[in-house]
């Protein structure tokens, strides 16, 4: 039998139990059941139903999770627990930010008072008058109340907890939770004045009386400083405001006729039907030469909504802040809504008092008040339909179905949404009508409807049910375009993501691909001769060119590239490919190209603009499957505000436009939305990559350009290329070298952090003929520059470890020795030479994996104009000889030194430093095989490590000392002289060098042992 919980395990199963009833209240939890089955009474018996420690663990465990994924929710904001006798409140991060509080502080507790401070003033009585019931009762606690947030704004929020008390009744803990509600509060607000504001107009003796109501309950909601409606003379632009709301005694009224050009320029707006929003009045440039004006009678901030009558504007609701506001698309939305409220109420005020005035009859009031409906009902822009709840059907609607879908009345009556809808829509819609007759309104509800004349527009409904009359209400506005342009913004930033994973895994596959190259470049050397060798060699390179050529359309797509951009005329570019095209496509491919006069210049790299454009050819032939015309259209182009309103992606202004049209059999929809992501291809398995589109999406985007895909099934397809126009002339084409491979004598310093491709790279430049000194970071590679090595040429990877990065190294290098070239390499740039997309000045860069050819042509293109500079005479004053120290002299004598290191990098390293020095080096691991060279050769120097992985080093030095009393030596040791243990008297004339070092030291180590007479 397992043992009994803990109390600790007892008082959290309790704690998340409650938790989970209250999430399960809110709807937040799955309702699954997390606790053992009661145990049965009676005997053993009562042992059957309890589970075993494990059980327990895991069903807590399950509901400590869902617990966690509740809190998660967007709904919810943060958890508390209140140490009541301590006045110590622990809240999380998200309750903290809610209460605009320190989270770090909240953590640690903090007065109940700080979290009431945040609170709104007007709910702060009711929430204390809560919490102190809860406290004297305990149990269960709720409250909704508004919360300041740091930005100073207040937000609704649900706070749900539960007191616990001790046996005498005293209140301990008061754990909860906090729910985000300001939303749903908003709505119900919103949804509450209207009400109000329906009652009201409904009582509403007069025009003025119906306006003055209206506008007090939107002044209230908003939290304006005064709002009210006035009548318009527009013959004479003057307005009489009637008596208006104001928020407070300290707010002037602005009664009586004013003239709308003393208050600013915005009555051509009005004329025209527009709402005029204007946040500040000093900074909109419709009031700001009458903003002292507006200040003097109070308005900062105002909101002005015309109310016309058969075209013409005849009134004009507004609204007042003494502070500059931002008016909100809510705002706005509710303004209008009230704005049909109350011209709906105007007209029907007014219909009364006309047919009161002329005593018509019952029909006649009949009929005017219809004609009032119908105006609103007609001129509306939102469809507005009357259906039935039993079925759904269509009993009435507005012209504006005709305006947007092209459906007419007659074509919609008796019929349901299911003949205009998908039917996944229309499975949704059916849910949703009962949900009307179960008398739940819509608030937001979206469904697909079909034009009479192809496609389809996003409706977004609001409805009400009438359940007494057996009928709905509905009002459905178009945000095709809205959803459309959230869509664009979120595949933009799908693609991003996927570019920078991709560009992260073409740098480390880049590395792989230099590794396996360079030494099968390597091997092809050694294997001359062996005729079968060479063909699995010359495969297998084959296939690492395949790898190269995939890694760089991953980098393409990532816009990870290096570009190096020039101006160049886009249309002698295009001739130039003529008859690579017509090869690549074959003779069935008819080949159209058509260039407009006066093409601009562009900016962009050549030599990726040639393989976009080959790239979108062959994806045209193989469309057409290997026959049609091809034709590609060069042209300059403008791109507007309204397009790049439409395209968030794209800025406005002039562009080259290259458009390659095909006459394949185009693209579906599904295919045409998924065409630029990578790895998506239609083609047989085998037959592509999928990254040809995505290479040319890349390319184009760093190139800071714009790409469209048209395309329609059974015709074809269209891929429009803008570039961006240059304005400078035409860059000279710059020569690609060929010719024999050249190697060369100079000195090379090589860095590079991945041991496999130092190990390459320092053996093609060795076998080229170079003289290669390595290095694993930047910070070893600046020891050996200061050193002062002469070194040629410094070739370093740009992506680096530790603190001195590969352009901070370039840099150093060129103070320390200005004569020096550098070249970089690398699979993957990140920002470090590369910026906006493009290689920056005067850097060379030899992009992995590159061939030994490659590698060998770009050092002579960096090293040749060296020379001839190098060989230009210098005017040098001339300087005095200094004779070197006697010490110095010693050293440089040529000395054989026995070189113990386990670490293969410090071992090489050192080992070239002491040959730079002019000494002759045996580098050996270990103590061990140093006994073995120490046998069988004389050395006069011996230097060594402290650690090896044997003998020690001290112990080697030691012995050294006793058996070979001439025999000088230097020990390397992080430690200093601590590292020598024993007699001090056995260490005279050992020299300690301390790590790192570099070669002064070395130097300066050797000239110690060489004045040292043992």
């Amino acid at each position: 039998m397992s043992a009994p919980p803990s109390e600790t395990e007892q008082a959290l199963r309790a704690e998340v139990e409650r938790l989970r009833l209250r999430l399960r209240a809110a709807g937040l939890d799955d309702g699954a059941d997390t606790n053992p089955a009661p145990a049965s009474s009676g005997g053993d018996a009562g042992l059957v139903g309890i589970p075993d420690r494990h059980q327990a663990d895991e069903a807590l465990r399950e509901a400590n999770e869902r617990v966690q994924l509740a809190l998660n929710a967007e709904a919810m904001i943060g958890t508390w627990v209140w140490d009541v006798p301590g006045n110590r409140v622990v809240a999380d991060e998200r309750f903290a930010h809610s209460f605009s509080l320190d989270p770090a502080r909240a953590r640690e507790g903090l007065p109940l008072s700080q979290f009431v401070a945040a609170i709104h003033p007007e709910d702060r009585p009711g929430v204390e008058g809560r919490i102190a019931r809860v406290l004297e009762t305990g149990g269960a606690y709720r409250a909704e109340y508004r919360v300041r947030r740091a930005d100073g704004e207040y937000r609704w929020v649900e706070a749900s907890g539960h007191c616990h008390l001790s046996a005498g009744g005293a209140p301990l803990r008061f754990p909860g939770v906090l729910v985000d509600i300001d939303a749903r509060k908003r709505a119900e607000l919103r949804q509450t004045a209207l009400l109000e504001m329906a009652d009201r107009l409904r009582e509403a003796p007069s025009p003025d009386a119906a306006a003055q109501l209206a506008m007090e309950v939107v002044g209230r909601l908003l939290d304006v400083a005064r709002a009210g409606y006035g009548t318009v003379d527009a013959a004479h632009a003057r307005v009489l405001m009637h008596p208006n709301w104001v928020a407070s005694p300290d707010v002037a009224r602005v009664e009586g006729v004013h003239r709308f050009h003393d208050y600013g320029v915005f009555l051509e707006d009005l004329l025209k039907g527009e709402v005029v929003a204007i946040p500040d009045v000093r900074t909109d440039p419709r009031t700001a030469p009458h903003a002292d004006t507006l200040e003097q009678v109070g308005i900062r901030a105002l909101f002005n909504i015309p109310l016309l009558e058969h075209g013409r504007f005849v009134a004009v609701l507004f609204l007042h802040d003494v502070q500059p506001r931002t008016w909100t698309a809510e705002e706005l939305e509710l303004t209008r809504n009230v704005a049909d409220r109350v011209w709906a109420t105007l007209s029907r005020l007014k219909a009364v008092s006309d047919l009161k005035q002329a005593n018509e009859t019952l029909e006649q009031r009949v009929a005017q008040r219809t004609r009032e409906r119908d105006r609103v009902w007609n001129v509306s822009q939102d469809l507005l339909v009357v259906g039935s709840l039993s079925e759904g059907r269509f009993l009435s609607v507005n012209p504006a179905w005709t305006r947007m879908l092209g459906w007419t009345e007659e074509e919609l009556l008796g019929r349901t949404s299911e003949w205009l809808e998908r039917p996944e829509d229309y499975a949704r819609t059916r849910d949703e009508v009962s949900r009307l007759a179960g008398g739940q309104p819509t608030l937001n509800f979206e469904s697909a409807y079909r034009c009479k004349h192809g496609g389809y527009r996003r409706i977004a409904w609001t409805a009400v049910p009438v359940p007494e009359d057996g009928v709905l209400y509905a009002s459905g506005r178009d945000v095709t375009e809205q959803r459309q342009t959230e869509e664009q913004l979120r595949q933009a930033q799908k693609l991003e993501a996927v570019g920078k994973l991709t560009g992260g895994v073409a740098h480390d596959f880049n590395n792989l691909l230099q590794v396996v190259g360079g030494n099968l470049q390597l091997l092809q050397r050694d294997v001359a001769g062996n005729e079968r060798g060479l063909s699995r060699v010359r495969s297998a390179l084959s296939a690492v060119e395949r790898g190269a050529r995939l890694s760089g359309q991953l980098l393409a797509f990532s816009r990870r590239q290096p570009l190096e951009p020039r101006s160049l005329s886009l249309g002698r570019l295009v001739r130039g490919m003529d008859d690579l095209l017509r090869r690549a496509l074959g003779e069935d491919v008819e080949v159209e190209t058509v260039i407009g006069g006066g093409l601009w210049n562009t900016l962009a790299d050549p030599h990726q603009l040639e393989n976009v454009i080959l790239n979108l050819a062959i994806n045209a032939r193989d469309a057409m499957r290997g026959a049609g015309k091809l034709t590609l259209e060069l042209s300059n182009a403008s791109l507007d505000d309204h397009y790049a309103q439409a395209h968030p992606e794209v800025m406005a202004g002039a562009y080259v436009l290259l458009a390659v049209s095909d006459t394949g059999g185009g693209m579906t929809q599904e295919v045409l939305e998924r065409a630029f992501e990578p790895f998506f291809t239609t083609k047989p398995e085998g037959r592509g990559t999928g990254l040809g589109l995505s290479m040319v999406y890349g390319f184009v985007k760093q190139s800071g350009g714009h790409v469209k895909l048209y395309s329609e099934l059974g015709h074809g397809t269209t891929v429009k290329v803008y570039l961006p126009r240059a304005f400078q002339p035409e860059a000279p084409v710059t020569e690609v070298v060929v010719g024999p491979v050249e190697g060369g004598k100079e000195t090379i310093l090589a860095v590079e952090d991945d041991a496999e491709v130092r190990a390459t790279v320092v053996e093609m430049l060795t076998e080229l003929g170079y003289r290669v000194l390595r290095a694993v970071d930047g910070q070893s590679a600046l020891s050996i520059l200061k050193s002062g090595v002469a070194v040629d040429l410094l070739f370093t990877d740009v992506v680096m470890p530790g603190p001195v990065r590969s352009p901070e190294l370039a840099r150093q290098a060129k103070a320390l020795q200005p004569d020096i070239e550098v070249l970089f390499t690398s699979g993957y740039t990140e920002n470090a030479i590369v910026h906006g997309g493009r290689l920056d000045p005067g850097v060379s860069l030899l992009s992995k994996p590159y061939r030994r050819e490659d590698l060998a042509r770009k050092l002579r293109a960096l090293l040749d104009p060296r020379q001839q500079r190098m060989a230009t005479p210098k005017l040098q004053w001339p300087e005095r000889a200094v004779e070197p120290p006697a010490a110095t002299q010693e050293a440089a004598r040529r000395m054989h030194v026995l070189l113990v290191e386990d670490d293969e990098d410090i071992r090489a390293s050192a080992s070239e430093l002491l040959g730079l020095l002019g000494h002759a080096v045996m580098p050996v691991s270990s103590a061990e095989e140093a006994r073995v060279a120490l046998a069988a050769e004389r050395f006069d120097v011996l230097f060594t490590d402290v650690t090896l992985p044997g003998m020690s080093g001290v112990d080697l030095a030691r012995e050294v000392a006793l058996r070979r009393p001439a025999m000088r030596i230097i020990i390397a040791s992080g430690h200093g002289r601590a590292a020598l243990d024993g007699d001090p008297q056995q260490w005279l004339g050992v020299v300690v060098l301390p790590k790192p070092y570099a070669l002064p030291q070395i130097q300066q180590a050797l000239a110690q042992v060489a004045a040292t007479a043992r």
